[in-house]
């Protein structure tokens, strides 16, 4: 009877259900891929809510004032409409498009009404949209605005406006008639180089849940002013699928904007070093984090402005001048009580590594933010969780005696320890959301070595506790210096918190070698 069963019934469900699973999976694979995928604009407008928006809005269709932020928004093109007409707005009005087949040159797309605050006529130079209303006209490509007298007098073919050598424009992109139902995606097929002098095509990487909604907000505006194609989602594709753009331009060297926290940014470059991408992208950053160190240091701020306005941001990544930045290898050998040892791990590290109680802070805040019940997310509260804790750290102590926890090596000599809390590596001249630790009260001190980005060197700190750390961060102490190396080495006798880059975990014992590995190619913004 169980020999019937199992060759009637069970055999036959489990062999099912393995050619099932086989099956989405070789689907899934085929369909996502590392390709790009763009919303196909001919099925509707990319619309967005204007609620959160201060400007008046009026609908494109019935022309009426959208009051209490009652209506809806296309952040590629600019074309408004309220609840009830956004489908007559999806059939009549065509957004931005993102590919184009034709062997005339490009025209305007004129978008009339809602226009940009501050909008001047380029031909008369008097104010535009001075009246309430739908009035006067803008183009969403060149961004140049028109009175409705004086629209007849601007040449009809359009040159893509003063940002044209950051736009893929939309004869360079061929796409793949392959559309999704569920998805409106095409799929791009290849990029072919415009006959413009000095063109870098600009990306644009972030994840609209990140920084408290901001990064939703940042996406937006730059569809407004490139193509939309060009702004790619990480809620929806990684950075390999982002970084494939890299690939399609060739020789074409391009820059990469992304907007995100210290963590983003690196996800991104470890892409960029595991392509082995020719030429290497540049790599600019809207800064979205919390602590942001990187960006501080290239010169792109401390945290993200609400008042953006993208064309400064476009108008920086011009006038940005390329620089190198120093890419560690992390090696961590683990060890097990028998003094086995365990499978070898390696990442990579382009800020900051520590060990001990800042990185024991960092884990907890981060546990917490991990958690269900952390409703709440805003820089400021971020801010005061951090302080909460380094606060409970200078009661309980969890840190003390590292010294006696872990040996540390600098080029392969062993360092002798302090009573300490922490030890501190740095590659850049921020740790901490903003400290200068390395070069903390250094005047009069010459026998200490000069910090860079691109030397090829480390430099190696130690904290003495939490309360320590809290003093470093406004100022009134100074870490303990313990050198410069090409070569670090930790081995780690007793299980600590660790951080990388903003990214704590628990380590067991083991053994950790950072060791150089190449460099990374970012702008460093002059604009400050």
């Amino acid at each position: 009877m169980w020999e019937n069963e199992f060759n009637g019934v069970i055999l036959p469900t489990i062999s099912s259900m393995i050619i099932i699973a086989i099956t989405f999976n070789f689907f899934k694979y085929l369909l996502s891929g590392s390709h790009i995928h763009i919303r196909d604009v001919t099925k509707e407008h990319n619309w967005k809510s204007i609620r959160q928006l201060s400007k008046a809005y009026y609908c494109s269709i019935c022309e009426a004032l959208l009051l209490n932020g009652n209506g809806l928004l296309c952040d590629s093109c600019g074309v408004c409409a309220d609840h009830g007409c956004v489908k007559v707005a999806d059939k009549k009005l065509k957004c931005k498009v993102i590919s184009y087949s034709g062997d005339q040159p490009m025209k305007h797309h004129w978008v009339k009404g809602n226009l940009p605050i501050i909008a001047m006529c380029e031909i008369c130079d008097e104010e535009c949209d001075a009246e309430p209303g739908i009035i006067d006209w803008w183009c969403c490509w060149c961004q140049r605005c028109v009175h409705d007298t004086c629209k007849a007098n601007l040449y009809e073919i359009c040159d893509f406006g003063k940002y044209k050598t950051m736009i893929i424009p939309p004869v360079s992109l061929e796409v793949v008639n392959r559309r999704s139902t569920m998805r409106h995606r095409l799929q791009l097929r290849s990029v072919v180089p415009p006959n413009w002098p000095n063109w870098h095509p600009l990306i644009v990487v972030g994840n609209r849940k990140s920084g408290n909604n901001d990064g939703a907000e940042i996406l937006s505006l730059f569809r407004r002013l490139i193509n939309p194609a060009q702004v790619v989602d990480l809620a929806d594709r990684d950075p390999v699928a982002a970084l494939e753009w890299c690939r399609l331009l060739g020789d074409v060297p391009c820059t990469v904007l992304v907007a995100g926290g210290d963590g983003t940014i690196a996800w991104l470059l470890n892409a960029v070093y595991k392509l082995n991408l020719k030429p290497v992208p540049s790599v600019a950053i809207l800064p979205l984090g919390t602590g942001n160190d990187l960006s501080r240091v290239l010169g792109w701020g401390k945290m993200h402005d609400s008042n953006l306005n993208p064309e400064e941001i476009l108008h920086k990544i011009l006038m940005a001048k390329k620089v190198n930045l120093d890419r560690w290898m992390v090696s961590i050998k683990p060890c097990t009580g028998l003094g086995l040892r365990g499978l070898k791990k390696t990442f990579f590290m382009y800020n900051y590594i520590s060990v001990g109680v800042d990185a024991q802070v960092t884990l907890s805040f981060h546990r917490t933010r991990e958690s269900r019940f952390y409703l709440f997310s805003h820089r400021i509260f971020n801010k005061l969780l951090y302080l909460c804790f380094g606060t409970q750290q200078v009661v309980e102590r969890e840190c003390k005696d590292l010294e006696k926890n872990l040996e540390l090596y600098l080029d392969d000599k062993r360092a002798e320890l302090p009573s300490i809390e922490s030890i501190v590596i740095l590659n850049i001249p921020s740790w901490a959301a903003g400290v200068n630790l390395w070069n903390m009260g250094l005047e009069g001190n010459e026998d200490v070595g000069v910090q860079s980005i691109e030397d090829g060197k480390l430099e190696v700190a130690a904290l003495y506790s939490s309360f320590h750390m809290a003093q470093l961060q406004i100022g009134l102490s100074q870490p303990h210096r313990i050198g410069q190396a090409k070569t670090v080495k930790i081995k780690l006798l007793k299980s600590s918190a660790i951080q990388v880059d903003g990214e704590p975990w628990y380590q067991n014992p083991c053994e950790l070698t950072i060791s150089y590995c190449n460099q990374a190619t970012m702008l460093m913004s002059t604009d400050y």
